[in-house]
């Protein structure tokens, strides 16, 4: 019975796990840069792209993968720490997940520079 209930618990934990890092995976519309850290999701989530930073997406694959652009690289999520290596780079970014859900992504850049990416899920069309 003690077996069982182990199972169940490391069965619970995966599922969890699985379920934040399935968050990031898919399509963001790139929406605004701020410097420094954002304090309040609420205050972001009617905002239009108006950037004077321009427009973009960044999908993140099921394989690790990732695209910007025209630019493709790998990624690994451990926590809410993001490293992205870019194909033609050599050096990896690393990125704070500031705050994830189905629709918001914030990333703030973990260097003594914080300045944060905001993004919008991109909904598949029906």
């Amino acid at each position: 019975m003690l077996n069982v209930k182990r199972l169940l618990a490391v069965a619970v934990l995966l599922s969890i796990y699985s379920c934040s890092s399935n968050k990031l995976i898919g399509s963001w519309e790139f929406i605004e840069l701020y410097e420094g850290t954002v304090p309040k999701i609420d205050t972001l989530k009617n905002k239009q792209n108006r950037s004077r930073y321009g427009t973009g997406i960044l999908s993140f694959h099921p394989n690790n993968s990732f695209d910007s652009k025209d630019l493709t690289g790998n990624y690994q999520k451990e926590n809410n720490l993001l490293k992205m290596k870019y194909n033609e780079s050599k050096d990896t970014i690393r990125m704070k997940i500031a705050y994830i859900n189905k629709d918001y992504l914030l990333l703030s850049s973990a260097s003594e520079k914080s300045d944060t990416w905001f993004y919008k899920k991109i909904k598949a069309k029906k």
